[in-house]
């Protein structure tokens, strides 16, 4: 199991792998491809993604079937969708 950060290097594909004990240094390896910039200023790298499968995750992968009966999921409870100029609704 392991720590896999996964990003794209103008349309090129990188990987590099961490350890189950390494999430710090896999977050802060993240944030610094985020933060990459190029000779002209724009982002270096896109698509930064940290992935996990830590060993000692004591869950089930993936997701439950076995919902409550009354299990009821939603978007109501986010105030419905944007304006149509994009912008979101001021909830008041």
């Amino acid at each position: 199991m392991s720590i896999v950060v996964y990003w794209l290097t103008q349309g090129q594909p990188s990987v590099q792998i961490f350890q189950d004990d390494q999430l710090l240094a896999a977050l802060a390896f993240s944030e610094a491809k985020r933060k990459e910039k190029d000779a002209d200023g724009r982002p270096l790298h896109n698509h930064v993604v940290t992935n996990s499968e830590l060993g000692d995750c004591v869950s089930q992968p993936g997701v439950s079937d076995d919902r409550p009966a009354d299990y009821s999921w939603s978007k109501a409870h986010r105030g419905g969708p944007p304006n149509p100029q994009g912008t979101p609704k001021t909830l008041g």
